[in-house]
C-alpha cells in the first residue's frame, strides 16, 4: 500500500460571504492566532495540518487571480530587517520550505468540489491524496493531528478512509452522509456501505441510520464528512468519467458521488475523528474559529 505524500487542498471559491474583506484578501490569506500565538493565514494552518501527517508535496486548487498573492506569501521575500530578529526569521525560513513543497492548478470557473479536485489530476499522477477543505481547521483531542489520526487507520485498514463527525438532522443541507457499520468492534471505525450528498431527510431516515449513532428526542444524528479524505487513485478515473458524461449532483461534479462509486468498486473506511473542525467560510464561523483557536493558545486567559 502506497504511504499518502501528496495533499490536494481546493481554495478556488469567490468567498462572497466574506466579501468585501475578500476583495482586499483573499480568503485562504484571512489571518488567524494559531494555538503557538502566531498569527497565520488559514491556508498555511491546512497546510501544517496536512505536513504533520507526512504529506511532502501540496497542491492548491485556485482562480488565476490567487497564485501570485499566496506564491509571494510562501516565499523568503521578507524585510531585512525581519530576518534580524531571530525568531522572526524561523517563521520566514518556514514559509519558504512550505513555499519549496507548493503547486497549483488552476479551475477558472467552479463547477463543483468534484471539479476542483479533479483540476489537480495531473499533480495526483496515480499516487493516493489527502484532500482537505479550503476552508476547515482543526484541533485535536490530544498530541495527534486529526490528519495524523487519518493516516494512522489508512495505514490499519489498507483502503481509501474518510474522516466522519456527527451531525444533526438539521445539518443534512450542509454536509455529505455516510451510512455504513463499525470495524471490528471498534466505535471510532466504520466500513462505509453508501454515501449522500445533502440527502434529503426522508432518503436520510430511511437509508442512512448509523447504528450506533444515539438519536435524541430532539433530532435524529447522522455520521457526516469531516474534511479530510485519503483516497487512492481510482478517484480520478472516477472523476474523469463523470466529468465526461455530466454526471451531477445540484448541478455540479461532486467529490462525493465519486467516492460512493469508489465504495461500490474497491470499498472504502470511514474514521470518526478525535477532534473538533471549524468553518471559516462565513462570518460568524470564522469569529467563532479565532475564539476557539484563542481558547487553546497562550492568550487564552487575555479573552473577554
Amino acid at each position: 500500500m502506497q504511504s499518502i505524500k501528496k495533499a490536494i487542498i481546493p481554495i478556488a471559491g469567490y468567498g462572497t460571504r466574506l466579501f468585501p474583506a475578500t476583495k482586499a484578501v483573499p480568503k485562504a490569506l484571512f489571518p488567524i492566532i494559531d494555538q503557538d500565538g502566531i498569527a497565520k493565514p488559514i491556508i498555511q494552518l491546512i497546510i501544517e495540518e496536512a505536513l504533520t501527517a507526512g504529506v511532502e508535496e501540496v497542491c492548491l486548487v485556485a482562480q488565476p487571480h490567487q497564485v501570485n498573492p499566496i506564491t509571494d506569501y510562501f516565499s523568503g521575500d521578507v524585510p531585512k530587517a525581519i530576518l534580524e530578529k531571530h525568531e522572526l526569521a524561523i517563521q520566514a525560513d518556514r514559509l519558504t520550505e512550505i513555499g519549496e513543497r507548493l503547486q497549483f492548478a488552476i479551475q477558472a470557473e467552479p463547477q463543483g468540489f468534484g471539479h476542483a479536485i479533479y483540476c489537480a489530476k495531473d499533480f495526483a499522477d496515480d499516487d493516493p491524496v489527502m484532500i482537505l477543505l479550503g476552508d476547515h481547521l482543526y484541533i485535536p483531542d490530544s498530541e495527534v493531528s486529526c490528519a495524523k489520526q487519518l493516516v494512522e487507520v489508512y495505514t490499519h485498514v489498507g483502503m481509501s478512509v474518510t474522516s466522519l463527525d456527527v451531525c444533526d438532522e438539521k445539518e443534512l443541507s450542509l454536509n455529505g452522509i455516510v451510512q455504513g457499520t463499525t470495524y471490528k468492534d471498534n466505535p471510532a471505525i466504520f466500513k462505509i456501505a453508501r454515501i449522500a450528498e445533502k440527502p434529503s431527510v426522508d432518503y436520510a431516515r430511511e437509508h442512512m441510520r448509523v447504528e450506533g449513532i444515539w438519536d435524541t428526542q430532539e433530532t435524529y444524528k447522522y455520521l457526516c464528512h469531516f474534511g479530510i479524505d485519503l483516497l487512492t487513485p481510482l478517484l480520478f478515473d472516477i472523476l474523469d468519467y463523470n466529468y465526461r458524461n455530466q454526471i451531477l449532483t445540484h448541478g455540479e461534479i461532486q467529490l462525493r458521488d465519486a467516492m460512493g462509486e469508489m465504495v461500490k468498486q474497491e470499498g472504502m473506511y470511514g474514521y470518526r475523528v478525535a477532534g473538533t473542525r471549524y468553518d471559516t467560510g462565513n462570518p460568524k464561523e470564522l469569529l467563532n474559529t479565532t475564539y476557539a483557536f484563542g481558547l487553546h493558545g497562550p492568550y487564552q486567559n487575555d479573552l473577554i
